[in-house]
């Protein structure tokens, strides 16, 4: 047992100073394009932008797409994009291991895949509202036609009304001030007042010693696992688990924390689960992005269909990827 607590913190260790050195890039890069995502997120070009911005390791872009999207000031397929490519700590740890054989190209394959699918899934959604909108038009304009004269009143007083309360939503976010880094870190990206010691040391550091915590445990855990249970006795149960093991991994994607991130990520590094598996999981996995979309925007049916939505598209790509590439 003593073997495999040494060797769960030698094994975290060795990956310290590079998910530190790759936390302090991170910093530097967010510092300066997060603000400007503010403003390039509600250009025509909303959906590959989100997606581009996406796949950047950070803890705040999800958060500031839902924020953005319960204004209205982004449409439905920007803010999938943004989920659909945010894969929170995954890409760090992945780094962390890229001199092992075969990282790279895992790495290569889940970022060109993500990126790819969140551009599809995107433009697809804001193509099906926006013909939705230009039918359902249609259909009301010709009903106003056939109407008499006083429903066509009332139905203008209604559209007043709703149109009212949708901009008294919209005014009363104006002057609010999203915290684009709310996440693990805690801090605002643009905040003048810290110290570049603070800001490109302290919270990379603190940052690294947290997902170092989460990855010391999860050693610790499989240590345990393959102890107890024998490495060939795992393999054998993780490869027999079939379609069970995309939906299981997609549900643990679900949790807004980064240490689902870790989990999933380390279980695909070590060949536990298979590539589908954990690009599925990380397609939902949208760091705070989802919890805050809840906290933002209103329509709670609205949120719950968005929510069920990215999970279904996650495992059914997962299960497809699961048996195309069975073993990566």
């Amino acid at each position: 047992m003593w073997d495999v607590l040494l060797d769960a913190f030698l094994d975290t260790i060795k990956l310290s100073w590079i998910l530190l050195v790759f936390y302090i890039l991170i910093e530097l890069v967010e510092q300066k394009i997060a603000v400007k995502m503010n403003s390039k997120l509600k250009s025509n070009y909303a959906v590959a932008v989100g997606a581009g911005f996406g796949i950047v390791p950070q803890c705040g872009f999800s958060v500031l797409a839902s924020d953005l999207y319960s204004r209205r000031q982004i449409t439905l397929g920007a803010l999938l994009a943004v989920f659909i490519a945010t894969s929170d700590e995954a890409l760090p740890i992945l780094f962390s291991h890229i001199n092992e054989q075969g990282v790279w190209l895992k790495l290569l394959a889940l970022i060109l895949s993500k990126f790819v699918l969140a551009l599809i899934v995107g433009y697809a959604v804001d193509l099906t509202v926006r013909l939705a909108r230009k039918k359902q038009s249609s259909i009301q304009a010709d009903t106003v036609e056939s109407t008499e004269e006083h429903i066509h009143e009332d139905h203008d007083h209604i559209d007043e009304e709703e149109h009212s309360h949708d901009h008294s939503h919209e005014d009363n976010h104006e002057d609010e001030e999203v915290d684009i880094h709310k996440g693990c870190c805690g801090h605002h990206i643009d905040d003048k007042k810290e110290s570049n010691v603070k800001k490109y040391l302290v919270h990379p550091l603190l940052h690294t010693l947290k997902i170092l915590a989460y990855i010391f445990i999860i050693n610790i855990v499989m240590g345990i696992i393959v102890y107890y249970v024998g490495e060939e006795r795992l393999a054998e149960f993780m490869s027999k688990s079939g379609v069970l093991q995309p939906i299981l991994v997609t549900l643990v994607g679900l949790i807004p924390n980064c240490a689902s991130s870790v989990i999933i990520t380390e279980l695909f590094l070590g060949g536990a689960i298979s590539f589908g598996s954990c690009l599925g999981g990380l397609i939902v996995n949208a760091g705070l992005g989802i919890a805050f979309l809840f906290k933002a925007n209103k329509h709670i049916k609205e949120n719950f269909a968005i929510v069920c939505g990215l999970f279904v598209f996650a495992v059914v790509v997962a299960i497809a990827f699961h048996y195309i590439i069975p073993q990566f």
